[in-house]
């Protein structure tokens, strides 16, 4: 386990921070590194004549830009990676965006601040940084760049020769002009095109949330009632199948035939009808808990044992005789965790639903749930040998999609990610398609336990 304050540690922890970032503004992984790609290569060319004339520039921008290209080639290689280092994804995605960015265009801007179309690029960056990244981010990125760039320069061409001629030599005037202008513009642009993607996406989840409490009030009442006549028929009707059985048995005139199929799905119509109503109880439940935004902190945080959750999630679904024989538990390495344990039984019930629907889509597959741990977490593992899915469907699994049910993606499966991220951990996801999909939960481990 890594100690607090140590190097490990802050870059572990900086790392879960960009992680949530990741899953809240879902970056545009592959087109980023091929548009990196196209500039870092293509553009190099017509621009080599001019920095020539400076005596050497040509061959710094051609190793600034062979850096940029082999980071944007691993990002676009992203899904090649070791299972190991896969989590650090989120970490070099930000190292990316800090030197193809800020750090890039700062140093190609003084090595020829003469030039506009250095100038109007360079200002570009931070259009792009806030659309990529949240706010705070966008400016930590440019500024940790921008001071890189700045030193490194510094240290190439030597500080004094520097300073003088870009301070004694430089119009102030022509950068503030220049310079402000394009920064101000840009970042109102930006500001605005982001806000109005939050603001519709809150406005579904708002809506989403109330839709689903009026929905949940109106359903609750009559599933009630129909529980409870169910409980009071359940009581009484065995004597009317027995009185049925002897009256056919003494040949009794006037007592209709029931044919044997239906007197079977008759002994166990109550049974069924039971289920499914509390099956709706149970989804209505999930419903809500999956369109609240701030459902972690309305609920109790302690000390929990995974094995009473997983228990306690598979004694409240609705499971069918035959759904229940799909199940395979091996409950052998137990372990504690700090969380909501209403929450996490939603995340496993979330998780069973969605691998029950897909079992039944294909009529093929089952469930196997165990428990495994590493260095600094434990893991619950929950694999289904249904129909998989494509990387196009795990590059947003865990987004937020209305009303999008046919490939796993929906609130469901964001609530997961939302839950597991509120506790300190994550969920992973590994599939290949037509074979399985398996979750991976990942449980920080508590200290001194």
């Amino acid at each position: 386990m890594f100690k607090i304050g140590s190097p490990k540690y802050i870059v572990a922890r900086l790392n879960r921070k960009f992680e949530r970032s990741i899953r809240d503004f879902n970056p545009p992984f592959t087109t980023f590194a091929i548009l990196g790609l196209i500039y870092y290569s293509l553009f190099y060319f017509p621009w080599l004549l001019p920095l020539d004339a400076n005596g050497g520039a040509g061959k710094e921008c051609l190793i600034l830009r062979l850096i940029a290209i082999f980071l944007c080639i691993g990002l676009l290689l992203r899904k090649k990676w070791p299972k190991k280092i896969q989590s650090w994804l989120p970490a070099y995605w930000y190292i990316t965006l800090t030197y193809c960015l800020p750090f890039f265009f700062t140093f190609m801007f003084l090595l020829d601040t003469d030039a506009a179309l250095r100038l109007m690029a360079f200002s570009s960056i931070i259009f792009w940084l806030v659309l990529l990244v949240d706010l705070t981010s966008a400016f930590i990125l440019l500024f940790v760049g921008m001071i890189a760039a700045v030193g490194i320069f510094l240290l190439e061409k030597g500080f004094w020769p520097t300073i003088e001629a870009y301070i004694f030599n430089v119009s102030p005037a022509y950068i503030f002009n220049v310079s402000a202008v394009y920064i101000v513009f840009l970042i109102l642009i930006a500001l605005l095109v982001k806000n109005k993607k939050q603001l519709e996406t809150e406005k579904k989840l708002r809506t989403a949330e109330a839709v689903g409490s009026g929905i949940a009030h109106e359903m609750r009442t009559p599933l009630s009632a129909i529980i409870m006549g169910i409980e009071g028929a359940k009581k009484y009707f065995p004597v009317f199948i027995d009185a049925y059985q002897l009256a056919r048995q003494h040949n009794l005139e006037g007592v209709e035939h029931i044919p044997s199929k239906r007197f079977e799905v008759l002994a166990t119509l109550f049974d069924d009808i039971e289920r499914e109503a509390k099956f709706g109880n149970v989804f209505i439940d999930m419903l809500l808990c999956n369109v609240k935004q701030d459902v972690y902190k309305q609920n109790t945080v302690e000390v929990l044992e995974i094995s009473d959750c997983i228990h306690k999630a598979l004694q409240r679904y609705p499971f069918s005789e035959e759904q229940e024989n799909l199940i395979h538990w091996d409950d052998n390495h137990d372990f504690s965790f700090m969380g909501s344990a209403e929450l996490i039984e939603h995340v496993l019930l979330n998780l069973l639903k969605n691998a029950l629907y897909q079992i039944e889509k294909v009529s093929k597959g089952e469930i196997f749930v165990w428990q495994t741990e590493e260095r600094n977490f434990n893991i619950l593992h929950l694999k289904d040998t249904a129909t998989g899915m494509s990387e196009e469907i795990k590059d947003t699994l865990f987004q937020q999609h209305m009303g999008d049910k046919s490939n796993r993606v929906g609130l469901g499966l964001a609530f997961c990610a939302r839950v597991m991220h509120a506790m300190g951990g994550r969920i992973e996801c590994h599939s290949i398609e037509n074979e399985f999909s398996e979750f991976l939960l990942y449980f920080p481990k508590i200290k001194g336990l």
